[in-house]
């Protein structure tokens, strides 16, 4: 390295925090080692900052970078990646660096190490409050238990307060993963990477000389706000990393008798805890506004916190464990009225993203190819009312019109591709007199696997496979077949299947499980579970005729169970029933 490279881009994230961010670029002038460039990504603030870090003069490359309000993991990610500097120092907006910071971190990094973590304590001219002593003694115990002789680093010691990392492996490790803290949220954007840098066995260490002052402006409002945010958060991390499941929660479960049996239980009643949580607020932050040193502060206070983490858990779907997955089954996006035979499989764009928002709007949580596969094969858990989005055959209009809207709602699903037909048309449908339907070809399939669904087989041909279970080599071709030729077209081997038809036997079930397929769909109606067998998952068929109402919200809460063309037959049983009831009443009143 040159003395004209600089050895550290230094990458600030800021939101609303004008003067803590100018304070904190200016400490940066006083470094002992130069030259650096330093990137502050302003991430929606309309508080002047970009303005105010503009109208600054350092000695150093400073760029101003402007985004809409993403959240601190995109920020991060976005400074990394207009900066330049083989060395990247994350620091947050209300972090003031010591005049050694980068000159302490390069020496390490010169020695050898990957990452490093140093100490925050809080800056003395950080306005006095009600949490600040306790996170000066936080800050304090960190230091000492990190810096002890034989000290073991964990993921969750590594703070993006201040984190000094090489940029290969910064990349390398893709980042900071930007669903959390996305749209402003807070936590574990830190957590989640450092358990990726830690599992990649590179070297951390930490550095009690490495030191930036934290000035510490965090009202007790807002440190509630962020202790909601941490139990929505905590779920998210679970349900990615669901071996650290006991970690994360045992940490947090309260201890008191008022907590395990008041605080937890409230807080998973959907109106009652929204009540009890703005009423304990209201009284907690009263009482530290008037005594903040007293006892009876402190103690509303920390119940108040530990409602408000609570009811972020239960807003997040609760922590993961063992439920039942709803997997719904989709095919054309688009509306197909014109084509009788079709009609009522093909749902248009728009009534794709309101049935999508409705179900997010009664508290069902949409998982990831990943988390079904470790739930229903017993490797992780799921939220409460947990969905999975899948789509058989793999229509063009799949990209065109159903990625746009997976991608608005932050949905990932799964696509079940008819092997042999890529790029085709639907000709088992056009055996039944429907109009030609294009397929999507290699590309189309290779676009949405990048833009984060997942490629399924959906067997070769497209025929029932029950039709050729007798046959042990057309089986084959059908399932391995369709494995096979689908990875050979570049795409990841898939690792789910649906059956044509939703048509199965045990002959094909078997040659499911020969082909390494981890699970395979019916479309069976039902709610999965883990002790479903793997290859006949059920899936919950969406017509166009169930709309986007509470019938829609019905069938998909019986798992399917309730059709819509049943509703009426439904109806005259229930009339029937009453009209029974309606006589052996009037029965009874003429015997009396």
């Amino acid at each position: 390295m040159s003395d004209g490279e600089p050895a550290h881009a230094v990458v600030i994230p800021t939101f609303q925090r004008r003067e803590s961010v100018v304070a904190a670029v200016q400490a940066l002038a006083s470094q002992t080692v130069a030259p650096h460039e330093v990137v502050v990504v302003v991430d929606g603030s309309d508080d002047g900052t970009a303005e105010a870090l503009r109208g600054l003069d350092t000695p150093f490359p400073l760029q101003v970078v402007e985004q809409t309000n993403a959240g601190a993991s995109r920020a991060r990610n976005h400074g990394a990646e207009v900066s330049s500097a083989p060395l990247l120092l994350f620091l947050d907006d209300d972090m003031l660096a010591a005049p050694d910071l980068l000159e302490v971190l390069r020496r390490r990094h010169a020695a050898g190490a990957d990452a490093v973590l140093g100490h925050i304590p809080v800056a003395p001219a950080s306005p006095p409050g009600f949490l600040l002593t306790g996170l000066d003694e936080w800050a304090q115990r960190r230091r000492d238990r990190l810096a002890a002789e034989g000290a073991r680093l964990t993921a969750a010691d590594l703070l993006t307060g201040q984190l000094s990392v090489r940029r290969a492996v910064f990349e390398e490790l893709g980042g900071f993963d930007e669903t959390f803290t996305a749209g402003g949220t807070f936590g574990n954007e830190d957590t989640d990477f450092g358990r990726r840098l830690f599992a990649g066995r590179h070297r951390i260490v930490f550095d009690a000389d490495a030191v930036s002052h934290q000035l510490y402006t965090v009202t007790p409002r807002a440190y509630l706000r962020q202790w909601h945010q941490c139990g929505a958060a905590d779920v998210a991390y679970v349900r990615k990393h669901p071996d650290d499941l006991e970690e994360i929660f045992g940490a947090k479960r309260p201890g008191t008798r008022s907590n395990r049996y008041v605080m937890r239980p409230l807080a998973r009643v959907p109106v009652v805890r929204d009540l009890a949580a703005a009423g304990l607020r209201s009284v907690a932050l009263a009482l530290a506004a008037r005594q903040p040193e007293g006892e009876l502060a402190r103690t509303v206070f920390f119940k108040a916190r530990n409602l408000e983490y609570w009811r972020g858990v239960a807003e997040g779907g609760g922590m993961p464990v063992a439920r039942g997955l709803r997997v719904l089954c989709y095919h054309a996006v688009a509306d197909l009225r014109a084509a009788p035979p079709l009609r009522q499989y093909g749902v248009p764009p728009a009534l794709l993203r309101s049935q999508l928002r409705v179900l997010r709007r009664t508290g069902h949580r949409f998982v990831t190819p990943d988390e079904a596969v470790r739930a229903l094969t017993g490797g992780g858990g799921l939220p409460r009312r947990a969905v999975l989005v899948t789509f058989d055959d793999c229509f063009s209009d799949l990209v065109s019109a159903g990625l746009p809207v997976l991608q608005e709602e932050r949905v990932r699903a799964v696509a079940f591709a008819v092997a042999d037909r890529v790029g085709d048309s639907n000709r088992w449908d056009q055996e039944i007199g429907a109009p030609p339907l294009a397929l999507l070809d290699a590309g189309g399939l290779a676009r949405l696997q990048h833009a984060g669904t997942e490629i399924g087989a959906h067997a070769s041909t497209h025929r029932p496979l029950t039709s050729v279970s007798h046959d042990p080599a057309d089986l084959r071709r059908e399932v391995a077949g369709s494995v096979e030729t689908l990875e050979q077209l570049g795409l990841r081997r898939p690792r789910m299947f649906a059956y044509p038809h939703g048509e199965n036997d045990a002959p094909t079930r078997e040659a499911v499980a020969a082909a390494g397929l981890e699970l395979a769909f019916t479309v069976t109606p039902g709610i999965a579970v883990p002790s479903d067998e793997l290859t006949a998952v059920p899936r919950i068929e969406v017509l166009r005729r169930d709309g986007a109402g509470l019938l829609f919200l019905a069938k998909v809460g019986s798992g399917g169970r309730l059709r819509m063309d049943e509703l009426p037959a439904h109806a005259r049983r229930v009339r029937r029933r009453l009209s029974r009831v309606r006589h052996r009443l009037r029965q009874g009143a003429q015997t009396r």
